[in-house]
């Protein structure tokens, strides 16, 4: 059992305005590791932590979320 970490930055600058969705990837995680992802923002005091146990994540290559007025909403997984 492990702990895996991936971040990502929000960044408008290098995005389309409707491009609202970030994708993080998945592969690596097996059922007994802990997805541990922070995500903050290139211009804005934005920092966020989120943590998805192994088993929701696994059997997937990515999981998705979309930043929309400041707040993360994860598409199709639930936070742990």
């Amino acid at each position: 059992m492990s702990t895996i970490y991936r971040n990502r930055t929000i960044r408008p600058s290098s995005r389309l305005e409707t491009s609202v969705s970030y994708k993080i990837n998945t592969e690596k995680v097996t059922t007994n590791d802990t997805l541990v992802i922070t995500i903050n923002h290139e211009s804005e005091n934005f920092h966020k932590e989120f943590s998805f146990s192994g088993e929701k994540v696994a059997n997937r290559s990515s999981i998705h979320f979309r930043y929309i007025n400041g707040e993360i909403i994860w598409s199709p997984v639930q936070l742990d």
